[in-house]
């Protein structure tokens, strides 16, 4: 006898917002799909390409290329979203980040593996002289991509747009740095396919509780996140948390213990490119305070 199950064809699509044991796929035709996670299967992402069966159920979570996430209170990686390209680190002068917000955020990125890009809304205002902003043209030494927008009084997004492409990129920042104002600089048609979002999930007017992927006009996409007062790491290896500092390899290699890490060791050259002005002295500093932030993670 034939299995009605062996005759099933699955459709691959797009995790486009996951939230309790529910989410949205949308296929490659551009159809929405409500459908169910089973327990049998790893919990999706935004972000996931999956498969599912003509009758809408999950049978395939496709391998990821990476996750991005934060740290929850107990110091555990939570991922929210899942095959990026970018992770687009937004701040604004008003309201000023904390100093460690963006290296909390390339680090994160770096670690993995997603290229990150500050951007800098609001340029209409005056940015504060205090760190993070006295440090921005220090990153951009470094070969970290900076970019300026706004969206007020008059739309300038046209760099920022530029980088997008075909590929996924993740908005992440804090609340009231306008990232909904750039969303919807970048989509026009975003009140329309949240719209339909919410008549897929049935959850009425659309807002930004959950990492939602919407679909940018030259094809690539664009996930918003929901903002956040500060962005907080996991706890991790310290040879981890130094993949979230490239600059320092080249030093690295020359330290005199292989396991330095970079604080009060004797002979350490990381240190030392920092005293002499071969290294940033910002980026070694936040190194410092990212060490002991772990230290107080980990208890």
């Amino acid at each position: 006898m034939n299995n009605p199950a062996s005759n099933q064809i699955n459709r691959r699509a797009r995790v486009v917002e996951a939230y309790s044991n529910r989410g949205v796929a949308r296929h490659e035709d551009g159809q929405l799909a409500a459908f169910h996670f089973p327990r049998r299967l790893e919990r999706p992402l935004p972000g996931d390409w999956i498969e599912l069966s003509d009758n809408g159920s999950l049978e395939v979570v496709e391998e990821r290329r990476n996750t991005f996430g934060r740290g929850d209170p107990r110091g555990r990686f939570r991922p929210v979203a899942a095959n990026l390209d970018l992770a687009l680190i937004i701040i604004a002068a008003q309201p000023s980040p904390s100093p460690d917000l963006i290296h909390r955020y390339l680090a994160a990125c770096l670690i993995r593996e997603i290229e990150p890009v500050v951007v800098v809304n609001k340029s209409d205002l005056d940015e504060p002289d205090q760190p993070p902003f006295t440090e921005l043209d220090g990153l951009v030494e470094l070969g970290y991509r900076v970019v300026r927008v706004r969206c007020k009084p008059e739309p300038d997004i046209d760099a920022l747009a530029a980088l997008l492409g075909q590929g996924t990129s993740l908005l992440a920042g804090q609340s009231g740095v306008g990232k909904s104002s750039l969303v919807n600089a970048l989509i026009p048609d975003y009140d329309q396919q949240t719209g339909e979002l919410s008549r897929v999930t049935g959850k009425g007017t659309h807002t930004t509780t959950s990492a939602t992927l919407c679909a940018l006009p030259a094809g690539g996409w664009l996930l918003d996140t929901p903002g956040v007062w500060e962005y907080g790491l996991w706890v991790m290896p310290r040879n981890e948390l130094a993949r979230g500092f490239p600059e320092f390899v080249p030093f690295a290699d020359h330290c005199r213990f292989r396991d330095c890490s970079h604080n009060h060791e004797p002979g350490c050259a990381v240190r030392a490119a920092a005293e002499s002005g071969e290294l940033a002295d910002f980026r070694y500093q936040a190194w410092l305070r990212l060490l002991n932030e772990q230290v107080r993670l980990s208890r």
